[in-house]
């Protein structure tokens, strides 16, 4: 094992040592990184960082393969093609080293990034296959394009991730010492040592590059590092004998893969209009993109949100590298595991990365919580009864479908599929005349409601019922099955107020997300607040977001009325306040003795919050001579009165 730390120190001193010359170099090249709105850096710091890893790598690999004491395998850089890999690694850093000294456009940088890796898939290395649980797939003409995609992907990944004071470097170190372990588990020698030679002289430069760096990575070193590992991962990685072996690069390079698949897909919905109306054309658009291009540079990568969260800048750091530490630990597991346990792995680390996505509030990618889909259910199209009629087909011949795939267990037999092809045009007509008779299509589903509900349990009845008298009683159809019907109807009735409460659905997760409505508590559980909170469910334009009752009821306490909980009574109130934040508290219209209004506003005034009061009454409206007669009526009793006085 010495030869191995013998390597690694070799990259290290080379680094070492490189580093200060090289930061000397850039301040007289120019090439600085000045601060601006976007960076998180104060004062202008050189960027040519990733000189002092490109030179230390290589010298170190020309050293160690000079020497048989580091016992490269026979042939090792022959057979994958070394000089056609440092030509196409030239390229990726040369394009960088040039941005860092003088700006050039993305496109030109995109497009060495691409002629780099082509070099690689044509002569060097290509995935030509790919394991996974249902088997191998075999790529054949698009081995290249897909290697070429994964080169340059995790290439700009980890530029992406180049935001905070090492963030990139450290986070490169640690999935080279897990590239290492699977290297050495898989027996491959070659790219164990030049994992470990990568793995020095990032550590060399990580140094001068930690917070508070006095030198970045630039352009050069997160392409150059970006390539190499997208290179030895997949080296790495693929040669498992694993069913889950696709799943090793990735896994290894999670964190940057995560970081740059959450900002292409949250700029993409940022700009996603699902559907507008243009009044002024009178033209319907869907499904347009209207806003910033994808690879436009902003300040939501998943380290600034983490700032935003409160963490120090290192914290955030740190934080980064032990999410990264995690999921090498679980890639090296699953090299000695397989199959269930392997699946578990996985899913662990799906259900985290859902948990962390959704502390950081990406807010773009709620689609339900954010009302993306909401201008699309309040269109007349979707309104109209042809879209209904479209809608209920779809569900009626899925419904009916399911109900064979689960009496058969997934498997239908010939004649039974015969039988369901020749019943569906039955089943359509007869239910579809049953809803229309009974009056579903009437009615937008914005206002659905209990009635509305009620009327689609009678119509699914009644079409159930009127198909299953005359498959039973008509010979002509064959063999009838009350199992069928009845898992059917179960189905149809299920899809028919999914499709029918889907608007109703949205609505209600998006006023129960934050949206920017103000959010209030409502006093009591009488029939007045249950009205104020169906209001303020119907009506958006409200911007009130209920967020629970108080009620002093003991019994009540803990819980859930519509969905909403009972948080306390009025002696808790203070306390819910201090730990929640609320802008109004709501009470009905009646109900509230004088003393808790008293005390209600003494609180609410203590935590600057509003208190107001939910009524509704009728107005009765009067003709122009009622009001005459009833203003002199009013005038003769006040007359008769002062008389009498």
């Amino acid at each position: 094992m010495i030869k191995y730390f013998l390597l690694f120190f070799i990259g290290f001193a080379f680094s070492i040592l490189l580093t200060p010359w090289v930061r000397s170099a850039a301040r007289r090249l120019g090439a600085i990184d000045p601060p601006n709105e976007r960076k998180v850096h104060g004062s202008p710091i050189p960027r040519l960082g990733g000189l002092a890893i490109f030179i230390p790598f290589h010298l170190g690999l020309l050293l160690s393969y000079s020497f048989d004491f580091f016992s490269f395998p026979s042939n090792f850089l022959t057979r994958i093609h070394f000089e056609w890999l440092f030509i196409a690694s030239l390229l990726a850093f040369g394009v960088g080293l040039m941005d860092d000294i003088r700006k050039i456009p993305p496109s030109v940088k995109f497009s060495f990034q691409v002629i780099a890796g082509l070099i690689v898939a044509v002569t060097s290395y290509r995935i030509e296959s790919i394991s996974w649980p249902l088997g191998t797939l075999q790529l054949g003409i698009l081995s290249i394009p897909i290697t070429v995609l994964w080169i340059v992907g995790i290439t700009n990944a980890i530029n992406l991730l180049d935001g905070l004071d090492g963030l990139a470097a450290g986070t490169s170190l640690i999935v080279c010492f897990t590239m290492f372990g699977v290297s050495l588990h898989d027996q491959n020698i070659g790219i164990a040592l030049l994992s470990l030679l990568l793995a020095g002289s990032i550590l060399g430069y990580l140094k001068y590059n930690f917070h508070p760096a006095s030198i970045f990575l630039g352009d050069s070193g997160s392409y150059f590092l970006g390539f190499i590992l997208s290179i030895l991962s997949l080296s790495s990685g693929l040669k498992g004998t694993t069913t889950f072996a696709i799943l090793i690069p990735i896994m290894i390079l999670g964190l940057p893969i995560m970081d740059t698949f959450l900002s292409m897909l949250r700029r993409v919905l940022k700009s996603l209009h699902i559907f507008t109306i243009d009044s002024q054309k009178n033209i319907l658009k869907f499904f347009y993109v209207n806003g910033k291009s994808i690879v436009t540079a902003d300040r939501d990568h998943i380290h600034h949100r983490l700032l935003k969260l409160g963490l120090t800048h290192r914290n955030a750091v740190f934080f980064l590298y032990g999410v990264t530490l995690l999921l090498g630990v679980a890639t090296f597991s699953s090299v000695y595991l397989r199959d269930v346990n392997q699946a578990l792995i996985v899913a662990a680390i799906a259900v985290l990365s859902y948990i962390g996505i959704k502390k950081l509030g990406y807010t773009e990618i709620q689609l339900l919580q954010n009302g993306t889909f909401l201008p699309f259910f309040s269109s007349p199209l979707v309104s109209g009864k042809t879209f209904k009629f479209m809608i209920d087909t779809a569900s009626i011949s899925l419904a009916y479908y399911t109900a064979f795939l689960l009496r058969f267990e997934g498997s239908i037999p010939p004649p039974m599929k015969k039988y369901y092809l020749s019943t569906i045009p039955l089943i359509l007509i007869v239910r579809m005349v049953s809803f229309y008779l009974l009056g579903i299509y009437e009615g937008p589903w914005r206002h659905i409601g209990v009635a509305d509900f009620l009327k689609i349990l009678r119509a699914s009845v009644l079409g159930c019922l009127a198909t299953a008298l005359i498959l039973w009683t008509v010979p002509f159809f064959g063999v009838f099955s009350w199992s069928i019907l009845f898992i059917d109807f179960n189905f149809l009735f299920i899809l028919m107020i999914g499709t029918r409460g889907s608007f109703r659905i949205l609505e209600h997760l998006y006023l129960t997300h934050e949206n920017g409505a103000k959010r209030v508590l409502i006093y009591g559980l009488g029939r007045s607040s249950m009205d104020a909170l169906q209001e303020f469910i119907r009506n958006p334009g409200l911007h009130l977001n209920p967020i629970g009752f108080i009620d002093d009821t003991y019994r009540n306490l803990k819980k859930r009325i519509n969905g909403y909980p009972v948080l306390g009574s009025l002696d808790s109130l203070e306390s819910i306040l201090d730990k929640i934040s609320i802008t109004e508290i709501i009470i009905p219209c009646s109900g509230v003795s004088e003393e808790k209004l008293d005390r209600l506003f003494r609180i609410c005034a203590a935590h600057h919050i509003s208190l107001r009061r939910y009524q509704t009454r009728f107005e009765e409206i009067f003709s122009e001579q009622e009001k005459t007669f009833l203003e002199q009526k009013k005038e003769l009793s006040r007359s008769y009165e002062h008389m009498l006085n």
